[in-house]
This record gives structure tokens, sequence and C-alpha cells, in this order.
């Protein structure tokens, strides 16, 4: 990718001795966006934390591979002394526990701003104003003077965006942005994220468990299961001929306004790390599992210019699929 600014290759990550996480492969230029997507426990929170340098907080660390900011290694916790906030910016899910609930929203951004010593020489209050109207909430000086549970989900998690790119950050991660969010709501906050991309030059990690959500934001997906990226490409690309099954049966499960027939659930649960298959991590759930999908862990192959695939079968599904027999 021309311009990249951060990197993934091959990615491991490990708690308590445990490899929770393993083989991430991406990368995202700086105006341009990536969304990981998967179900809960597939490794996509773990892969943001360890892009934002907080896996220590929870006894992680990355154990292989390689994480390149600016062609900087990140695989050192101390290289991250002084990234977050100035060069990494940070939208958590749960914007009602990231707020002080006894601090002003004023008082959150000016504090902010004061440690991160991005006033701009306009001042600190003028700066926060200006942040609050940046992320289109309206009114920002009474925004100031609230406190969060003054304050709705989405203007919320407006905020946390205002606070997220206070720092002027190169790389803003979104860690499911959208969590408990109305679905109108949600749209808005995604639309936001890909304005702020685009006019502030900035690199963009979306994660969420729908595809819906991060089509609209995002240029390439990385389909994780299991602790594995599983399927990645170009967005438009893969939500039309996605080859993996399970980013088949993502599509199949999620509910639109095109989609009027019945929704198909995924069968079955992910395996855990403490039972994983010793082949294909999706095998026990998919319908065309057959004896070498059970051998080995398939790897990412190249199925277009820009589409990867780690699926044994994908050649001979999409065959099935074009046919209309999936």
């Amino acid at each position: 990718m021309t311009n990249t600014l951060l990197e993934a290759s091959e990615l491991a990550i490990e708690i308590d001795g445990r490899q929770l996480v393993s083989s991430v492969n991406f990368s995202v230029g700086k105006g341009s966006a990536v969304g990981i997507v998967g179900e809960t426990g597939s490794g996509k929170s773990l892969t943001c934390r360890a892009v934002a340098g907080s896996l220590s907080t929870i006894g992680g660390r990355i154990s292989a591979g390689n994480l390149k900011l600016n062609g900087k290694d990140l695989t050192d916790p101390k290289a991250y002394a002084k990234l977050y906030g100035r060069i990494i910016g940070l939208v958590p899910q749960n914007s009602l526990s990231a707020l002080n609930p006894l601090m002003r929203i004023g008082t959150h951004l000016i504090e902010t701003i004061k440690i991160l010593g991005t006033g701009g020489g306009i001042g600190t209050k003028d700066r926060a104003i200006d942040l609050l109207a940046r992320v289109g909430l309206h009114k920002p000086e009474h925004v100031m003077k609230q406190y969060p549970h003054q304050l709705s989900g989405g203007m919320r998690q407006r905020v946390m965006i205002a606070l997220a790119i206070a720092g002027r950050p190169e790389l803003l991660i979104a860690d499911e942005p959208t969590t408990a969010l109305d679905v109108s709501v949600q749209k808005d906050i995604i639309e936001l994220l890909g304005q702020l991309t685009r006019e502030e030059n900035m690199a963009l990690i979306l994660v969420s468990h729908d595809l819906g959500v991060v089509s609209a934001a995002t240029e390439n997906v990385a389909v994780m299961y299991s602790g594995m990226v599983v399927e990645y490409g170009p967005t438009k690309e893969l939500l039309q001929n996605p080859r993996h099954p399970y980013t088949k049966a993502l599509l199949a499960a999620r509910p639109s306004l095109e989609h009027t027939g019945r929704l198909i659930g995924i069968p079955g649960t992910p395996a855990t790390p403490d039972a994983w298959p010793t082949g294909c991590r999706f095998a026990p759930r998919c319908q065309f599992v057959q004896d070498s999908c059970l051998q080995n862990v398939p790897t990412l192959q190249s199925v277009g210019s820009s589409h990867q695939v780690a699926c044994y079968r994908a050649d001979e599904i999409e065959i099935l699929d074009n046919a209309g027999e999936v």
C-alpha cells in the first residue's frame, strides 16, 4: 500500500502464556480506513490493544510478528511512551464508563488538551469548543457545561471522538464505537469517522462485529475468526464476492433493508484457545468441511490483486456459489 502508515505482519498476541491471536496481517494508509470484523472473541479488540500499546494492562504481549507505524517498530512497549494521544487516538466502545461522571465535558477536554499541548495558540477552552463543534455537536458552549449523564449516547460518543482527535493523531482506532446506539445514530457516527479520516488525513481502524457498519467508512476489511484473519481485501469486493465460508455466513446473518428473506444464523459457537482444532478453526461450524480442512491451519492466499482468503476450498466454493448451489 502506498503511503502506508501502519502495517501488521504475522502479528501474534499472548496472555499468560496462551496465544490468543496469530498470523494477523493488514495495513492502513493516511487518509484511508480498514475495518476489522468478527464475532465476540475473534481477537478484534486484542489486535487494537496491540496497536494502541495497552496489552500490558491485561497481562498481554506481542509474542511474534511485526507492527510498524511510519516504519518504526512498535513491538517494544517503550515505543508508545510519546505516541498515545498524539500519534494514536482511541475511541472506546462504552463512552459512559470512559468518561468521569463527576467531571463536566469541558473539563475532560481542557485537561486533555493541556496534557497533549495542542491548544494551537487559541487557548484550551476555545480549542475544546472548536473540537465539539468539529464533531457535530450543536451549541458546544452549552455541552461544555454538561456532565456525561446529561448527554445522549450519540452525543457522548461524539465527545469521545473529540477527545480522541484532540492530539491531532495520525491514527484513530475506533473499537466498536456504535455499540448500543440507535441505528440512525450509528449511521451518523460512522459517517463522522469517515469524514474526519478524509479531512484530517488520518488513518482509521474501525472495529465492529457487523460488516454493514464497516462498509460505509472503510476501503479494506479484515475478517477475524478465533484469533486469525481468515479473509482480507477491498471492502466492496469482499462484500460482493466473499470467499471464506465464515464471511459468507456473517453476511447471511446480517439484517438489512435489502434482505427480505429469512436470516440464517451460524450454527455452533467459536472455538476457545484451549480447544482450537488442529486444522481450520472454522471447520466445526463449516458446511464445506472436508478431511484436508482438519489437518493444518490454512493461511491467507491471494484470490485477486488485493483479495486474500484462508480457506482450502475457496475456489470450489466460488464455483458452487456462481452456480447457485451455495
